[in-house]
């Protein structure tokens, strides 16, 4: 998000300005025209908003005037292929990693031990020697990018975060990414493409400065969630009976430009995991992380929508829908879900990432009895407990850290 903007979403626009062309800031890729921003994320300058009736209207900004002369930052994690041109990572195996206890998402996590940063001098070192205030322009946008999380990091997040981001400096060795061979079973092996993935570091910090994650991180944790399950294989109430898609060849772009490559990716998802009842789609569109749950064999879907309750979502509103039932039958039952709202710009991605574990460990093996019905909005102490927890086991299981000091 560039500086002195907010994420809205576009519910309405007045017909006579459907085909005006969006702002430079406001547009990217598949978003070009005011009408085309219709049920998107989009940023827009916080001098360009009011509220034109903060009774009837107070989650709708208003967009009242352009701002031509700002650029904006184009979410770029999207575009797959560029998952897969990094040349600088360091490369996992997250087949072999360490089972991980139920209390990944929920357990205790005493972090009372752990070193604080007092200052965090070192974190503007993570990556590169700083930059002076005068270089900014010459800046590429993943360098701003990192900067402006090491900032957020350093300024804006607990002792407790901070302590996180100086264990991930240590571990930083000057590679871009760490590359991940996904764990065997998890996807078909029809193309090579499924075999493995990458984990950007930057991917990493935007999760502690509470950014918009990005799919590589977002997909880290559906690889650790099926680990776990898989080394289970069963429980007191028997194996797990959930499968998962792959959340980067899913997006709302590839929906609604590479339709067929989408819909066949659900196909092979689904004749390989016949035996589970439950497939989980983290779909992201328009800047925008939601959760799907699917039973193809009871033609049903969940759809966990962090602003579906403000923004009085239905199933229209996302393209994956046309996928799933253009490939399963058109017969689906849909309903949104009453689960946690966000109240900013950035929770979603955390929103997702923590109903796909509560689902996973808790609620699946009672669902659809056992649903969510919390709608209140999630708060920063919950997503920072979150953080610590997913990030804890993250440095065991990536690079075998164990300490807390």
């Amino acid at each position: 998000m560039a500086d002195g903007y907010v994420k809205i979403e576009v519910i309405e626009i007045y017909p006579e300005y459907k085909k005006t062309s969006l702002p430079e800031l406001s547009c990217y890729e598949e978003l070009e025209d005011y009408g085309d921003a219709i049920g998107h994320f989009i940023q827009w300058p916080l001098s360009s908003i009011k509220l034109s009736n903060i009774e009837a209207t107070h989650h709708i900004p208003t967009m009242i005037q352009p701002a031509h002369e700002n650029t904006c930052y184009s979410p770029e994690f999207e575009d797959v292929t560029e998952q897969y041109q990094i040349h600088d990572n360091h490369q996992i195996d997250m087949t072999m990693v360490e089972n991980v206890s139920d209390e990944f998402l929920f357990g205790p996590h005493d972090v009372s031990t752990e070193h604080d940063v007092d200052g965090s001098e070192e974190l503007d070192m993570m990556f590169s020697e700083p930059v002076e205030q005068t270089q900014a322009s010459t800046m590429s946008k993943e360098q701003k990018r990192i900067q402006e999380a090491l900032w957020n990091i350093e300024h804006l997040r607990p002792k407790s975060i901070k302590s996180l981001a100086e264990r991930l400096r240590k571990h930083y060795g000057g590679e871009t990414s760490i590359q991940l061979k996904c764990p065997t079973g998890m996807y078909p092996t029809t193309d090579s493409s499924h075999s493995y993935d990458y984990v950007e570091y930057e991917g990493v910090l935007q999760f502690l400065a509470n950014g918009l994650l990005d799919a590589s991180f977002i997909h880290l944790c559906q690889m650790f969630l099926y680990n776990h399950m898989r080394s289970k294989k069963e429980n007191a109430k028997g194996k797990t009976r959930v499968a998962y898609f792959n959340t980067q060849y899913i997006t709302g772009k590839e929906c609604e430009k590479n339709l067929a490559s989408v819909k066949e990716h659900l196909v092979e998802v689904y004749k390989l995991h016949k035996d589970k009842k439950y497939f989980l789609a983290l779909f992201f569109y328009g800047g925008h992380w939601v959760l799907f749950i699917l039973s193809p064999s009871d033609r049903k879907s969940w759809i966990l929508d962090s602003v579906s309750i403000r923004a009085e979502k239905n199933k229209n509103h996302y393209p994956l829908t046309k996928a799933i039932e253009t490939t399963f039958g058109s017969q689906f039952t849909w309903k949104i879900a009453k689960c946690m709202q966000q109240d900013g710009s950035w929770e979603c991605g955390y929103l997702v990432i923590r109903n796909m574990f509560n689902f996973v460990l808790e609620k699946q093996y009672d669902f659809p009895k056992k649903i969510w019905n919390d709608t209140r909005d999630v708060t920063k102490a919950e997503i920072d407990e979150l953080v610590k927890n997913i990030m804890t086991r993250f440095f065991r299981e990536v690079f075998n850290d164990t300490t807390k000091k």
